[in-house]
């Protein structure tokens, strides 16, 4: 059993039958961050990539721009608190408010800085094409590759690909820090991610959206449904959103310019 999941004792039952017996379930913490000495927030989160989280949310946010506005990072187990000292890009009166984001909906539109998420947020530029094997590949590979979600129903997970390769992954019991810790890992690596595709277990809102936007990816590739004012900001954005991909089918909603198709395009009838 791995670290982010602990056996439960339950009663099951099928119809009136009844048996008691063990069940995996995953884990949740409470990951405080401090940034320069300041509280920022603290995420409900899974165990994992914590160090990650903690730059993908620095840099999705704004407070940091590169991996180099980081001086040291350092995870307390005991205390669930990560450390960081570095340079800030957000000045005092831009700040968050210190406040619980909940790993299920995350922060609502209205808790942002609005006129950071418009210095963050911009049109979306590349000229990446992708093939529609490529986008079932990466799909496969959330399947096959990423299992914690098969045996708990209780994770959302996802990753970053470029020309059909899977250069990262993470998982967490929230939407909105798989995005944190695909940032986060990115920004360590120095990988810039404008012509990459990142692809997802989960529903696409529009903070999700937003989040994309701030990471530079002009694709995202779901398994889940999209929502209207997803679809609108990235209409706005030039985003590409596909949904409710599976191995050999998905709904290409929005700049589909950016999928290369093998045959022409027909109208239902």
């Amino acid at each position: 059993m791995s670290t982010e999941t602990v056996q439960y004792s339950i009663l099951k039952a099928q119809g009136n039958f009844i048996v008691k017996t063990e069940d995996v379930v995953v884990q949740e913490i409470p990951l405080t961050l401090f940034f320069n000495e300041e509280e920022i927030a603290t995420l409900l989160c899974s165990p994992s990539q914590l160090e990650e989280l903690a730059y993908g949310f620095l840099y999705v946010e704004g407070f940091i721009h590169s991996a180099s506005d980081i001086h040291w990072i350092r995870y307390d187990p005991k205390l669930n608190v990560v450390w960081a000292e570095g340079t800030s890009h957000l000045a005092a009166s831009e700040l968050l408010n210190k406040r619980t984001f909940s790993a299920c909906c995350g922060k609502s539109r209205v808790a942002l800085n609005f006129a950071n998420d418009e210095n963050r947020v911009v049109r979306q530029t590349s000229d990446l094409r992708i093939s529609l094997d490529e986008a079932y590949g990466y799909i496969k590979y959330l399947q096959e590759h990423l299992p914690l979600f098969q045996s708990t129903g209780g994770i959302h997970s996802g990753g970053v690909g470029y020309q059909g390769h899977v250069l990262l992954t993470s998982y967490d019991i929230g939407r909105h820090n798989v995005f944190d810790k695909l940032a986060g890992s990115a920004v360590r690596a120095g990988i810039e991610l404008k012509d990459h595709v990142l692809f997802f277990s989960g529903r696409i809102s529009s903070e999700i959206l937003l989040k994309l936007a701030k990471m530079n990816i002009p694709i995202l590739i779901a398994r889940s449904a999209p929502t209207d004012l997803a679809l609108k900001l990235a209409q706005d954005l030039n985003i590409t959103v596909i949904g409710f991909a599976r191995e050999n089918r998905l709904n290409i909603y929005t700049c589909p310019e950016r999928i290369l198709t093998p045959s022409p395009i027909s109208s239902e009838t």
